[in-house]
């Protein structure tokens, strides 16, 4: 019988104030891919730093090949045959593919502590062509080469030091949709080499690719372990979240009036490109285009971060927004795609996060009402249910989700009456999912108008009231609600002979 090559008994973790970890069982065999579910804030993260050598686990018991082992940091673990390929890749952009697989190694130095440059090239080439890289030339320096390349380079790096254990953290978070399948490519080649792989991801159809069993963690306990046949989308969902979500999606109870609350005319997004559309009050518009269709450029004129011609009418009225502050004027709103350069700021409180767009408003004269910021933060804590311990807590400590509505919460703190929310469910769990779901369904409910901009199809059809699809700067269609699939949005998107033109 083939015995595990990882073996992890009883962890549990504590911080101060915080259990992180409960008692957490995870058995790993050379040549399986084991993928590791849970909702942002289930354990996940901390199981994995504690499998690498980030930190100790206060009780419990890991074993490699059997032997028990203990990590006195990340390189003592890669010494030991861990390795981990984190989200946000560990490499220097200006050093070559073979410097950054061997760098402060001494395997590679000869008499005299000396590089041997000859032989790192070699053995840096036969690390990464063993993974299928062979057309990444390893001379070239990182910065040069493609996402999926670095990542190839990542892995290699891994394998350096002889890993029977590699943990790769959202593999697929920093690669474009057609470098996904290369990934599996590598990832089924180092299965087949024996490697065994603990594979951290929210991306359901991923997991049902690639892994061959699947353990979800909950509130720092292990729910489950399940062979993949065994499970299905909806079972792993009520094993995350702790009961059935049946409606992911909220049901429009009332339809958007026909009073517009913005009109946008010609709307330049390039040289060559413009766009027309209207925005109805209490309605939820999708935007939806693939890498390139100028999706992105609609906000950032909306919102006053870039520049160009064409006409924005707010509430019937013609209005010039040549920066942010222009649009917060004109009580418009933007939620960036990126929460982690764009939205929060690390390591200010929630407190702070949710005053710094309103410090006018919560000012008393030249001085900031510390009562006001106190009552506002906490408002939106409830409003939007930010799990946390109190509104003086670092944003870092908080999960995606939570972090997620910081944002929306700062924005929302403004009073908006237009919305503009970009992929505002990028890296979260599927429960936090279906909170921000129901957040916006109920602010769209309440009257507030919504310019969703999203590369999730499913989240566009099943929150939309309508659907603009935009392809190289030009919008080519219009769906009301209902009347679209996945299928029918990508073949509008991608081809130019669906193109319709016109205004809408």
């Amino acid at each position: 019988m083939q015995q595990p090559v990882l073996t992890m008994e009883g962890i549990s973790k504590e911080f101060p104030g915080v259990k992180a970890l409960s008692d957490v069982h995870f058995e790993l065999y050379p040549g399986e891919v084991h993928a590791l579910m849970g909702e942002n804030g289930a354990g996940k993260s901390t199981l994995m730093k504690i499998l690498s050598g980030v930190y100790p686990a206060t009780s419990g018991v890991i074993r490699l090949k059997g032997k028990e082992v203990h990590f006195g940091n990340p390189l003592d673990a890669q010494k030991q045959g861990v390795s981990i390929i984190h989200q946000e890749f560990n490499l220097f952009a200006n050093l070559s593919a073979a410097e950054n697989i061997f760098i402060d190694r001494p395997e590679i130095t000869g008499k005299f502590g000396r590089i041997e440059w000859s032989n790192m090239y070699d053995e840096a080439q036969r690390l990464i062509d063993s993974i299928g890289g062979s057309g990444i030339d390893v001379r070239k320096e990182v910065r040069h080469l493609g996402v999926h390349s670095q990542q190839v380079v990542e892995i290699a790096k891994a394998l350096s030091f002889q890993a029977d254990v590699l943990i790769m953290d959202e593999p697929s978070a920093a690669l474009p949709e057609n470098e996904v399948q290369k990934m599996f490519d590598v990832v089924k080649l180092l299965k087949s080499q024996g490697v065994a792989i603990v594979y951290v991801s929210h991306r359901m159809k991923e997991i049902f690719e690639i892994a061959d069993k699947v353990t979800v963690l909950r509130d720092g306990k292990k729910i489950d372990t399940r062979s993949i046949g065994e499970v299905t989308e909806q079972i792993l969902i009520q094993m995350m979240v702790g009961k059935e979500v049946n409606q992911l999606y909220p049901v429009r109870e009332q339809e958007p009036r026909e009073e517009k609350a913005l009109e946008v005319k010609e709307l330049s997004l390039d040289d060559k490109h413009t766009v027309s559309f209207g925005l109805r009050k209490g309605e939820i518009l999708g935007l939806f285009g693939i890498p390139g269709s100028g999706s992105h450029t609609v906000a950032e004129r909306l919102f006053g971060l870039k520049r160009g011609t064409g006409e924005i009418m707010v509430g019937g009225k013609p209005v010039r927004i040549n920066r942010p502050g222009d649009a917060k004027a004109q009580k418009i709103a933007y939620v960036p795609p990126d929460r982690h350069r764009q939205g929060i700021i690390k390591p200010m409180s929630i407190r702070q996060n949710i005053s710094i767009p309103n410090l006018q408003e919560l000012s008393k004269g030249p001085i900031l009402d510390g009562r006001k910021m106190m009552e506002t933060s906490r408002e939106y804590m409830e409003k939007l249910r930010i799990k946390a311990p109190s509104d003086q807590q670092s944003v870092d400590y908080l999960s995606g989700g939570n972090q997620q509505k910081v944002v929306i919460g700062k924005w929302l703190a403004a009073k908006p009456e237009i919305l503009i929310l970009e992929e505002p469910t990028r890296g979260v769990d599927v429960g936090a999912k279906a909170e921000i779901y129901s957040i916006i369904h109920q602010l769209a409910q309440e009257g507030l108008s919504i310019l969703l901009i999203s590369s999730e199809m499913p989240e566009v059809i099943g929150l939309s009231d309508r659907i603009l699809v935009l392809y190289k700067g030009e919008v080519v269609h219009e769906f009301g609600r209902g009347e679209a699939d996945q299928e029918q949005l990508l073949q509008r998107a991608s081809h130019p002979r669906y193109s319709e033109g016109g205004s809408l």
